[in-house]
């Protein structure tokens, strides 16, 4: 009978802690693939940008927090908990959920068909939790899992328990491993969805079954050429998406969009980039003004540098009108007038996933 190799070599041990009944792991254990962390080492806390890198006090706290984060796996556990430790994290706005801020949620299955399956509740007062995520169920077979992390909070100490004695495999692959990087304001980030997997980023990798990188920051999305250079390190994207008019305003946008695809484009001169508007908010609704002043001038922005672009040669450069993904009844898409509610999410993820997928299969 074969030997454990971790029981001669620690370093080869995955580090499985049993306690109430239930086995626990790190998310760097064998068989757990985590995602959405480009530049972290196993050991590492989870942060979307460097550890040592700085753009501004705001963004470099937005970084912690683990918008886009996922956690796939296959197991047979007929229960699944977490135990997290929260920190960098902020308390729910009056347009934000505690859950969506700071909670977990889990999906069931595979590739495009991945199913809701739990939410992880939690006292709001509290920064640490354990909470349920799946079961306890009665079969024992192997499925496959993804755990959403939180999208306005960052994890100090988080560990995964499973039904004791389950098997943990790696997740089936994507249909890319390569990653499409979304940069933006606090509608990438994910506010305000009422639980992390109904974020725009999350429901789109469930629907094309490919890995996103999610560089939405909250207020802080302003296309300042350091994070140009930052995003321009990632070896091998599929995709980049670029909506921040929304934090850069029409003269922020006019002032760094070309110069922000120019540093793109030194590293990745055949990567599609996709430049999208800002989606309709309420007064442009009830003012039944299409396209206001102010939304003609983020238009002329970006037509002006795809123009551009596109003079000199550049054939992977689109423009997505932001004012088409809420449908024909805008109105009923956001909670506060800017902000998306999971209605707003579900039509933007499922008008711009058909759009990604044409550009990435006919390039």
């Amino acid at each position: 009978m074969g030997k454990n190799l971790g029981e001669l070599d620690k370093a080869m041990s995955a580090g499985v802690v049993n306690r109430d009944g239930m086995d626990w792991y790190s998310v760097d254990d064998p068989g757990f693939e985590l995602n959405g962390f480009y530049w972290r080492k196993p050991g590492d806390l989870m942060r979307r940008i460097p550890l040592d890198m700085t753009v501004s006090e705001e963004l470099d706290e937005l970084a912690w927090n683990t918008a886009g984060g996922m956690l796939r796996f296959k197991s047979d556990a007929t229960e699944i908990r977490i135990t997290v430790e929260l920190a960098h994290y902020f308390n729910a706005s009056d347009n934000m959920t505690p859950l969506g801020g700071r909670g977990f949620d889990l999906y069931v299955g595979s590739g495009s068909a991945k199913y809701f399956a739990r939410v992880g509740r939690f006292d709001p007062s509290q920064n640490a939790y354990t909470t349920e995520l799946f079961g306890p169920v009665t079969e024992k077979k192997m499925r496959e899992f993804t755990i959403n992390f939180p999208l306005y909070a960052g994890i100090a100490h988080l560990e995964i328990g499973l039904s004791e004695g389950a098997v943990v495999q790696s997740p089936s692959p994507w249909c890319d491993p390569r990653p499409i990087v979304y940069y933006g304001t606090s509608i990438q980030q994910g506010g305000s969805a009422s639980r992390p997997g109904m974020s725009a980023n999350n429901q789109m990798s469930r629907l094309l079954n490919r890995p996103f990188l999610n560089f939405g920051f909250s207020g802080n999305g302003r296309g300042e050429p350091v994070m140009a250079e930052l995003l321009a390190e990632i070896e091998d994207p599929a995709m980049y998406i670029l909506e921040y008019d929304a934090n850069a305003g029409s003269a922020g946008l006019r002032a760094t969009l070309a110069n922000f695809i120019e540093i793109l484009r030194k590293k990745h001169p055949e990567v599609p980039i996709l430049q999208v508007s800002k989606m309709y908010g309420a007064k442009e609704v009830w003012e039944g003004v299409e396209y206001n002043e102010n939304r003609l001038a983020l238009t002329d922005a970006h037509l002006n540098v795809l123009r551009q672009r596109r003079a000199a040669g550049d054939k992977n450069i689109h423009y997505l009108d932001g004012m088409n993904l809420y449908g024909t009844d805008p109105s009923e898409c956001t909670i506060d007038g800017t902000h998306p509610t999971d209605l707003g999410f579900y039509f933007e993820a499922h008008r711009m996933a058909p759009v990604i997928r044409n550009l990435l299969e006919n390039r």
